[in-house]
């Protein structure tokens, strides 16, 4: 009796033995395409600076606390207005507001407010969309700052 051979190309064991290795370096190139096109920012070259100043940081923050300065924000278009709630020094002539977004740097921003009248400060700032962003605010001149979590949405006022 013989027994003909069926052609290997006809045997389910061979294209399981071919298919797990071909799937595994389809995969890789995959994760190597995503990789490579969204790459991470990277660390910056003055790390070590930036860890020495971070003491002295955290006293702008414990001094914004101490000071009890409050805000209210609003974002209409490409305006950026805030006024000063509550705080137990003499308004600041300027503040630099940094919106940072939590996962694309492209969408971070930055605005430099000047005061106005009735404790309030007007500046522009690039399109940004709704969402979340973290918010710092920072005064040079009284040496304080505040840093939050915030949600913004074009129109609708937060406190701060």
């Amino acid at each position: 009796m013989t027994h003909s051979q069926r052609p290997w190309y006809k045997e389910p064991y061979v294209w399981m033995l071919i298919g797990i290795p071909l799937s595994s370096v389809i995969v890789g190139i995959f994760f190597i395409t995503i990789s490579v096109q969204n790459k991470d920012t990277l660390v910056r070259d003055n790390y070590y600076k930036d860890g020495l100043a971070y003491n002295s940081e955290l006293q702008w923050d414990k001094k914004a606390k101490q000071l009890d300065v409050r805000f209210e924000i609003l974002i209409e278009d490409n305006e950026m207005h805030m006024k000063l709630m509550n705080s137990r020094q003499a308004a600041p002539a300027t503040l630099k507001v940094s919106l940072g977004h939590p996962t694309i740097p492209e969408k971070d921003r930055e605005s430099h407010l000047q005061l106005k009248q009735d404790n309030a400060y007007i500046g522009f700032i690039d399109t940004l969309e709704n969402g979340r962003y973290y918010l710092l605010i920072e005064c040079a001149e009284q040496q304080w700052r505040i840093r939050k979590d915030i949600w913004i949405k074009n129109g609708i006022p937060s406190a701060i």
